[in-house]
């Protein structure tokens, strides 16, 4: 059951947001949480029931662990608890995203009589692991009291984040969840809630979704020849990550919100950004919370020496390249980064400094040059789009001019049928020119929802219905999200 589904969007959560307050209006609290995590279950099943299982044994593992953690008579062991509780984290993300292509590796390489497991990878894995780790080394801190296991089963699971975040904390919902002013149906959230969610679904349905055919025309036909095709190629992926992410962001946060939990932002307009520091502070920014707070700063940070600096940087870079996966792409990718904000490290140093226009254009230039590297899953593949984006080595005499623009974003059967007279530049060419605007330039779903709150405006709330109608009429196909990868 996806975001972007009727199943979800006029069954699943309407039907959970009347039960949910219905029960709390009778004053079953305890109840209404126990049917909020069932129902979390349930939709997380939706995708695969084998699902289910695991999360709920990595829940109970780790409320555990935490029990042991918070275990006065086990004080002296707390930090080899909190170590093996990490691990064992760790191994089971690692046995099932990885395992595979290692057995795989060595396979091939080593030529070991060895096969591979017929391993599903749970969606959302890397998200949950990565939170419970969060929440052993907070318990550890003694930054947390000891919770109930239907309030842990909750912060886990809780099915507006569950899948893609945003990475919560257990005091950021938990606290929000048990207060009793929270379990009384709020109109205000629910106004500011719809906004989201129906903004959330345009940028999936009518932005992110329509780059699809031809990001996947292009990777599949390996189309790396021509240097402007590889830059639109590029854009396209920058365009449709920005706009899937972020509208998953608004379908999360506005849903959660339906139920009066505010998940903490996680998406705020990162292309604003005038250099790479800030915008990947604005872009997954409870990911980048969490490295920071539990990798970066325990490694020294960045106000330190210029080498110590250089290394903790590339350390945070190389285990970002990691949660994506396995792959020599994606660690090049967090290297990549690391380094061009190492880079920006020593500017500020030396306080070198642009005007906002060339401080945004440059920051949009190092995001562009680093997606070769996530795009792709081949390194031959990667290594190829980023040499033809600078005209590396071009073994091709076709270079196609702005006069062919269209080309780029015509359906496959039009690449293959000259004859076919279609005209879709001129709706791609708006999608494109509105990319850019509502990038660089719009005010993001958070500050919108603000001003519709409090214009409560009936016009408002028209163009709204409009657009959400014309969102439903247009899923006609349910395209993951992104993240759901990860």
């Amino acid at each position: 059951m996806l975001f972007n589904s009727i199943e979800y969007l006029y069954i699943f959560l309407p039907l959970t947001f009347i039960t949910y307050f219905t029960l709390n209006k009778y004053k079953l609290y305890n109840t209404s949480l126990i049917f909020l995590l069932l129902s979390s279950l349930y939709f997380y099943s939706t995708y695969n029931i084998k699902f289910t299982y695991i999360i709920i044994l990595s829940t109970l593992l780790n409320y555990s662990i935490n029990l042991l953690l918070n275990n006065k008579n086990l004080s002296k062991l707390k930090k080899p608890i909190l170590i093996i509780g990490i691990t064992l984290n760790i191994l089971i993300l690692l046995f099932f995203k990885y395992f595979n292509i290692l057995i795989q590796s060595l396979k091939t390489n080593l030529h070991l009589p060895i096969n591979s497991l017929e391993i599903i990878i749970p969606l959302g894995i890397s998200f949950f692991t990565i939170q419970q780790i969060s929440f052993l080394i907070d318990s550890y801190n003694n930054k947390i009291s000891k919770p109930n296991l239907i309030n842990y089963s909750l912060f886990i699971s809780f099915f507006p984040q569950l899948l893609a975040g945003p990475i919560v904390r257990y005091k950021e919902i938990i606290p929000q969840l048990n207060n009793t002013k929270n379990k009384i149906i709020n109109q205000q959230n629910i106004f500011k809630a719809l906004f989201l969610i129906t903004i959330g679904l345009l940028k999936k349905v009518l932005i992110a979704d329509n780059f699809q055919d031809f990001i996947t025309y292009t990777t599949t036909n390996s189309l790396y020849y021509d240097t402007t095709l590889s830059w639109l190629f590029a854009f396209s992926k920058v365009a449709q990550g920005y706009f899937d992410f972020s509208g998953y962001c608004d379908i999360a946060t506005g849903s959660a919100l339906l139920f009066n939990i505010k998940l903490p932002q996680n998406f705020n307009s990162p292309f604003k950004a005038t250099n790479i520091t800030n915008y990947w502070k604005r872009w997954h920014m409870t990911l980048i919370r969490f490295l920071k707070d539990y990798i970066l700063t325990p490694l020294g940070g960045i106000k330190t020496t210029t080498t110590k600096t250089f290394t903790n940087l590339m350390i945070v870079g190389f285990c970002y390249g990691i949660w994506l996966g396995i792959n020599p792409c994606f660690i090049i990718y967090g290297l990549f980064n690391a380094v061009l904000i190492f880079i920006y490290q020593m500017w500020a140093k030396l306080k070198i400094t642009f005007n906002k226009f060339y401080a945004c254009s440059l920051t949009f230039f190092a995001v562009l040059i680093t997606t070769p590297f996530v795009s792709q899953t081949n390194l031959g593949d990667s290594i190829a789009l980023f040499k033809s984006m600078f005209i590396i080595n071009h073994n091709s005499d076709i270079i196609f001019k702005i006069k062919d623009f269209a080309f780029y974003f015509r359906q496959p059967d039009v690449f293959i049928d000259t004859s076919v007279q279609a005209n879709p530049l001129q709706i791609k060419l708006i999608l494109f020119l509105a990319c850019i605007y509502l990038m660089f330039f719009s005010k993001n779903s958070f500050e919108l929802s603000k001003i519709y709150v409090k214009k409560n405006n009936i016009f408002y709330t028209v163009i709204l219905a409009v657009i959400m109608t014309i969102c439903t009429l247009s899923i006609t196909r349910y395209q993951e999200f992104v993240y759901f990868n990860f």
